[in-house]
């Protein structure tokens, strides 16, 4: 009896089936990146929020009254009296974060709002922190209104 060996290479189903499991490795990959992204997006608003906060309490200790303009605050004035400080300016508009006092912010009241410059509703992020003067210390957090919603669960 005369056996034939194989002369190496592989059949098509093994490609085919090969080339499947990595279709399916990208997909699940690209999708863990896209989150990732979204996440990386978020932690700068939080950080910023935090520090006008702080500088709000300053302003509010100093003035007896919180700013009303973004540009009143310690270490966001932009020369400019636009009521907006640019955190990135970036080309990409997901990445161009913006931070403002919300306008309905009066003596004994703030509200900082920080988002980014997208149209696009998948990718648009707002945060806001809003606090008064007879909020207990500690109290006032921020609060994400657009977005992923990975770093909600934070705070």
């Amino acid at each position: 009896m005369e056996f034939r060996t194989k002369d190496g290479g592989f059949t098509l189903i093994e490609i085919m089936i090969v080339i499947a499991i990595l279709a399916i490795l990208a997909a699940v990959a690209i999708g863990i990146y896209n989150s990732f992204i979204k996440t990386g997006f978020e932690v700068d608003p939080v950080s910023v929020l935090l520090q006008a906060g702080s500088a709000q309490e300053q302003y509010y200790a100093d003035h007896g009254c919180y700013a009303t303009n973004i540009e009143d605050l310690s270490g966001f004035d932009d020369g400019s009296k636009d009521n907006s400080f640019t955190i990135h300016d970036d080309k990409d508009p997901r990445r161009k974060l913006v931070v403002s006092v919300d306008s309905s912010t009066n003596c004994t009241y703030y509200k900082v709002v920080v988002r980014n410059t997208t149209t696009d509703p998948k990718w648009q992020i707002e945060w806001n922190m809003s606090c008064n003067s007879t909020s207990p210390v500690g109290s006032c957090k921020p609060i994400q209104v657009k977005g992923s919603g990975v770093l909600k669960k934070l705070f």
